[in-house]
């Protein structure tokens, strides 16, 4: 029995500490199975596409809570799953969203949702 290369050991750590920060992390990039609202949450659901209308996988959704004072964010942001889909459960008030891959942003979209409201949102990336 051999002993490990030293670059294989760091990959794999490498590998196992980058796949532990990933996506998985933030418990919402399955826009299929969001965490349950309370009922003093608002729903934004929504959908990233690229300019042929495609879904695009893997963007990063952030909101910004226009509200004044702002409505606290408790994640920072949501990847968009293999169908474009994401869903974020947040306080009630009014929101900027905003979606970026691959240093690719595209146009803002606002959303209002009320306590147990449901909202859909539309990103396009250019």
């Amino acid at each position: 029995m051999g002993r490990a290369h030293p670059a294989k050991t760091v990959l794999l750590i490498g590998l196992l500490a980058f796949g532990a920060c990933g996506r998985g992390e933030t418990g919402s990039s399955d826009a299929s199975t969001p965490p349950s609202p309370t009922t003093a949450q608002a729903t934004f659901t929504g959908v990233v596409l690229d300019g042929g209308g495609r879904p695009v996988d893997g963007a990063l959704v952030q909101p910004k809570s226009l509200d004044h004072p702002p409505q606290p964010v408790p994640e920072l942001a949501v990847f968009s799953g293999p169908d474009g889909q994401f869903a974020w459960h947040l306080t009630p008030g009014r929101y900027e969203f905003s979606a970026t891959k691959e240093g690719r942003t595209g146009t803002p979209s606002e959303a209002t949702a009320a306590a147990g409201g449901t909202e859909r949102v539309e990103l396009r990336l250019p």
